[in-house]
């Protein structure tokens, strides 16, 4: 026989129930009162299930939560015929308690396996961690590919400008002296930006047949 070691995590909520009262004019009184019995009543179903199972607590871990509460007095305006009564202000201290709002719980369980049993849970075992792999091989491969689509959606963008407008001529200066822009490049004569405009589009061409080549499959 061999054995298998399982684990497993979960958290027990033991916040208590705490209860405040005011007054008006009076001191108020912030509490924590902790119900015993319901937290008897968790850990014994606890117990209960990890028993029938046969789990090993391994190690107990308190999350603590902070509680802030405060005494305060309320200055309060009486009332007259011309004036209702009001809350003005209030004052007083304040103060925080700390308390464990849970528990998290790690246990363990030792089962004997025969050797089928071992292999096959050992297949269920890698089978989900090679599928996890793949998951997060397949959206690391859309990411990279959304970014190659963008590319090939600028350049084609670009390239039909181009092919569509050509050289474009602006005037610039206290002169109006024409300039010829391919693209964003200006030139100040037609011939050089002509031979640009061919260079450019041939460099936009090369792009756009090589970046497909750059997709990952994702199936």
């Amino acid at each position: 026989m061999i054995p298998w070691i399982e684990t497993k995590q979960f958290t027990v909520d033991l916040f208590p129930s705490w209860a405040k009262t005011e007054g008006d004019k009076e001191w108020s009184l912030g509490a924590v009162t902790v119900d015993v019995t319901d937290i008897s009543r968790r850990l014994d179903q606890v117990i209960a299930e990890l028993n029938q199972d046969q789990w090993e607590i391994k190690m107990v871990v308190p999350l603590d939560k902070s509680l802030t509460y405060h005494e305060h007095q309320k200055v309060v305006r009486q009332g007259n015929r011309r004036e209702a009564e009001a809350v003005l202000g209030a004052f007083g201290l304040g103060w925080a308690a700390g308390t464990t709002s849970s528990l998290m719980v790690v246990c363990q369980r030792t089962e004997w396996l025969d050797q089928a049993d071992y292999k096959a849970r050992i297949k269920v075992r890698n089978d989900k961690l090679a599928g996890e792999q793949r998951s997060r091989d397949r959206e690391t491969s859309l990411e990279h590919n959304k970014g190659v689509n963008a590319k090939i959606t600028a350049a084609q963008r670009i390239l039909d400008d181009l092919r569509t407008n050509g050289v474009t001529v602006k005037k610039s200066g206290f002169l109006r002296g024409e300039k010829f822009v391919v693209d964003t490049a200006e030139f100040t004569n037609r011939t050089e930006a002509e031979s640009a405009l061919r260079a450019r589009i041939g460099e936009l061409e090369a792009d756009l047949a090589a970046l497909p080549r750059q997709l990952r499959p994702t199936d």
